[in-house]
């Protein structure tokens, strides 16, 4: 880059464009120069250990310093971008394989935040297994550089707090007579008297450890100005976040990319599917509603793998008989529309407190297994999933993925309420006609959802308007020829055997039906008979049973405080008489296809107490132990802690498969 001369600027021809333009180029060569120098400087970069730093070392400037935390090539090296050369550390740290003096760790055993050898505060990336040094003033200068020029105002306070503070200290820790034994410098640094001097050990910190324990309190530290506003915080689990932004992703973002990461500012907000527990905090939250039909307005900020967004919420109480427990569950509505793994965006997303079911698996896992059952289905027209056969034969626009899946998919969770300890729980999707890939203007494109009984499968014409019954999600406007749909379903549903078997094809789905009455049977998913599921249908003729609700599975009773015998046989004392024969019906017309398909998915093992544990130690694996206790001591009635757990399930789940195995005559 050539620098522009003197005459380009005082020449005595100089235009005011060619001015402009002589600066701009001066400005970008000194933008450049700064570069040059962060780059020739390097940083300081932590790995677990050498095989992380050699997948990521073509991403490390030279003159870096290298931290390898474990293995046998533990200890510090220098980079300069070719070799790695092990370096000679203070005498004081000669001795020590770890990097960090004092370390603050959640209730798994992670290190959320550290303070390293040379008195730094660091959190972690878990992407990279990188330490992020916190408010480092390379990381500040950085920000500063880019704020005037992407106008993010959203990390400006955090500019202003490093900037404008009388103190030196951003924070102070104190002991319980009112005396200053820590600081956390605006440059990001622990000071002490005990760091500074290195007299004393470092295990007179161990207080510090208080700071961290399981409370009802959500922040750990928090930041207010004058006035006691509160300008951010760090809270349990490692986010600093500063007016409504996580700053250390900001930070992140901002340096691969060069521009604003602010999800709020897009209208869809879209996440990967979470690797860690979602982390949920309401405030602005006035008094919570106790039953259904009062809506309160409140502000939400939600934190998945370190990402952070916020917006205004109205909550309001959701489920059905669930509604009566003291642990709510809650239908969040957002002004933007949410997208979390795979799945449409929803505008609303629900916390499902799981009060009936402590192993906090049965709903999602129940979930889970069905798709697994799905997806392992063979497919003559390109489809597995019964919301993806309405593409077959389209084109164009009517041919394009929707991301329908047409069941619950939920992600483990933990709820503040105003800073205070709520409860864990699982952040769901609800049974929004989209995820069933429906179009609410055709009459005949339509979706039940039941209401809070056991309900009388073969009268759907006669409860047609009947809203206590069930509910139609679709249409949007029912007509005649939804109404004609219901009355030929109640025909084909109550006749005899033989008409039933005849012309089965035409209003079930054969796939479909097995698939439903094998899952059910083998959850003991008795509410899924006459109540917990979605009645679906894309042309008013053919009919599908779509799984919901399934927190009283895998022998749990409907209040979560008992079990129910796994060699029991599917049925319920309280479902109508004509809904049992229709079920009657149903497996004596597939009597064939239902032998055939349980051994499929034995053989395939989508059948088997190992798939079962995978599938609860995956969702109950995000849940720290601490939490869980907290949640105990917030809800010491909780029905079910005392008997459901991962291997109540996986005991259950084996116990009725060798039931269902001599019913489906089964070998292997």
């Amino acid at each position: 880059m050539t620098v522009p001369s003197d005459y380009d600027f005082i020449g005595n021809t100089i235009t005011e464009s060619q001015f402009k333009n002589a600066l701009t180029v001066l400005l970008n060569h000194i933008r450049q120069m700064s570069l040059d120098l962060v780059e020739a400087q390097g940083g300081n970069y932590s790995y677990a250990n050498m095989a992380l730093f050699e997948a990521d070392k073509i991403n490390v400037p030279a003159n870096s310093t290298v931290r390898i935390a474990q293995g046998d090539d533990a200890g510090l090296y220098t980079w300069d971008g070719t070799n790695l050369t092990p370096a000679k550390e203070s005498n004081f740290f000669e001795s020590s394989n770890s990097e960090n003096l004092f370390e603050w760790e959640d209730n798994a055993g992670n290190v959320v935040l550290a303070l390293n050898k040379k008195g730094q505060l660091v959190s972690y990336d878990e992407d990279t297994k990188r330490s992020i040094l916190l408010t480092n003033q390379e990381d500040i200068k950085e920000l500063q550089k880019f704020v005037d020029e992407l106008n993010l105002n959203n990390i400006s306070v955090l500019l202003k707090l490093l900037a404008t503070s009388n103190s030196s200290d951003l924070y102070t820790f104190e002991d319980s007579d009112g005396n200053i034994v820590l600081r956390l410098t605006k440059n990001g640094m622990l000071r002490s008297g005990q760091i500074d001097g290195l007299h004393h050990a470092i295990d007179t910190l161990e207080y510090l450890k208080k700071l961290v324990s399981q409370s009802e309190d959500s922040k750990l530290i928090k930041f207010e100005d004058a006035e006691k506003n509160l300008l951010g915080y760090v809270d349990k689990f490692g986010n600093w976040v500063l007016n409504g932004v996580n700053i250390s992703n900001e930070i992140n973002e901002l340096k691969q990319r060069k521009v604003s990461s602010n999800a709020a500012d897009l209208k869809v907000l879209a996440f990967k599917k979470p690797e860690s527990l979602v982390q949920i905090y309401l405030t602005d939250v006035g008094v919570l509603p106790t039953a259904k039909g009062t809506k309160v307005n409140a502000r939400a900020e939600i934190h998945i793998d370190g990402v952070t967004f916020s917006d205004k919420v109205e909550m309001e109480v959701q489920g059905s008989s669930s509604a009566a427990y003291p642990k709510k569950n809650w239908t969040l509505a957002f002004t933007s529309k949410v997208q979390i793994g795979d799945v449409p965006p929803h505008d609303e997303w629900i916390f499902k407190a799981n009060y009936v079911d402590s192993s906090n698996c049965r709903n999602i896992g129940g979930n889970t297994l069905w798709e697994k059952i799905v997806q392992s289905r063979k497919s003559l027209n390109g489809y597995k999933r019964e919301v993806d056969q309405v593409f077959v034969g389209k084109t164009g626009d009517d041919a394009l993925f929707t991301n329908a899946i047409g069941h619950v998919i939920g992600y483990p969770c933990v709820l503040y309420v105003n800073d205070a300890f709520y409860g864990v729980g699982s952040f769901n999707i609800g049974k929004k006609y989209f995820n069933y890939n429906l179009d609410r203007s055709k009459p005949t494109q339509i979706q039940i959802d039941w209401g809070g009984n056991q309900a009388d499968i073969t009268k759907m014409g006669v409860n047609f308007n009947n809203t206590v019954v069930y509910e139609f999600k679709s249409p949007k406007k029912t007509t005649a020829a939804t109404l004609q749909s219901m009355q030929n379903w109640d025909a084909f549903a109550s006749s005899s055997q033989v008409d039933f078997t005849a012309n089965a094809s035409k209003f079930l789905n054969k796939t479909n039906v097995v698939d439903y009455w094998l899952f059910s049977d083998f959850l003991f998913n008795y509410d899924g008979l006459g109540k917990n599921f979605q009645f679906v249908s894309w042309n008013g003729e053919q009919f599908y049973f779509m799984p919901y609700d399934l927190d009283s599975v895998w022998g749990s009773n409907w209040a979560g405080n008992g079990t129910i015998a796994a060699d029991s046989t599917l049925t319920i004392s309280d479902l109508p008489l004509a809904t049992v024969n229709f079920w009657k019906k149903v497996k004596i017309a597939y009597a064939t296809e239902l032998k055939a398909r349980y051994k499929e998915l034995r053989d395939l093992k989508i059948f088997h107490e190992d798939t079962v544990y995978e599938i609860c130690f995956e969702l109950a694996s995000k849940y720290p132990k601490d939490l869980i206790l907290t949640e105990f001591n917030r809800w010491p009635n909780l029905p079910s802690k005392n008997f459901s757990n991962v291997n109540q399930i996986v005991s259950w789940a084996k116990q009725r498969l060798a039931h269902l195995d001599n019913q489906y005559e089964y070998v292997a």
